[in-house]
């Protein structure tokens, strides 16, 4: 981080150094038809692969306040409605020494803001799918909490830290997209 942008918040800081992570997963999903239940299925079963040793980690490393509201359930609960399997390879969620906390949280509660688009694209496509993970009214709560720490200017080694955390986070995930990759473009 150089001394021009020591005064940005490290929400923009966060946001402006993942974005080449953060648009390989955007576009790696773009193929899914959210709207239609296997498409669904799939994008649901992504994000528990991912996301169930990211909870297991947050469990584990990181202060209440940065923990996020659990989505392992309320994804298991989608795909269990849907009637398709739950039954997924988890990815490996391996931060290195030293990430801060609060870049995961920023990553999953940032990721929210995007789950509650695609609630309002199922909802206006008249789809009858499960959402209890999109719809998760424990996020929206999360992220507000984070925001006065996000909004913070980003001093160099926090920030540092923080982004380690929430490029694993992307990392992660990239890594669930990249062992399904053949699947999600069937």
């Amino acid at each position: 981080m150089d001394e021009g942008r020591a005064a940005a918040s490290l929400r923009t800081f966060l946001r402006h150094e993942t974005v080449v992570s953060h648009g390989k997963l955007d576009f790696a999903l773009a193929s899914l038809r959210l709207e239609e239940r296997r498409d669904y299925a799939r994008f649901l079963q992504v994000q528990l692969s991912a996301r169930a040793p990211i909870e297991r980690w947050a469990a584990l490393h990181c202060p209440p306040d940065l923990r996020p509201p659990a989505a392992v359930p309320l994804l298991r609960a989608d795909l269990a409605a849907l009637g398709a399997s739950a039954d997924v390879a988890e990815s490996r969620f391996d931060p290195p020494p030293g990430a801060h906390p609060l870049g995961l949280a920023w990553a999953l509660a940032g990721s929210h803001l995007g789950n509650r688009a695609l609630l309002a694209r199922l909802t206006r496509s008249g789809a009858r799918l499960p959402t209890a993970f999109l719809a998760d009214p424990h996020m929206p709560a999360f992220w507000k909490a984070l925001r006065p720490l996000l909004e913070s200017p980003a001093a160099a080694a926090p920030a540092a830290a923080a982004l380690a955390a929430a490029e694993a986070v992307f990392a992660c995930f990239a890594h669930t997209i990249g062992a399904k990759e053949g699947k999600l473009a069937a």
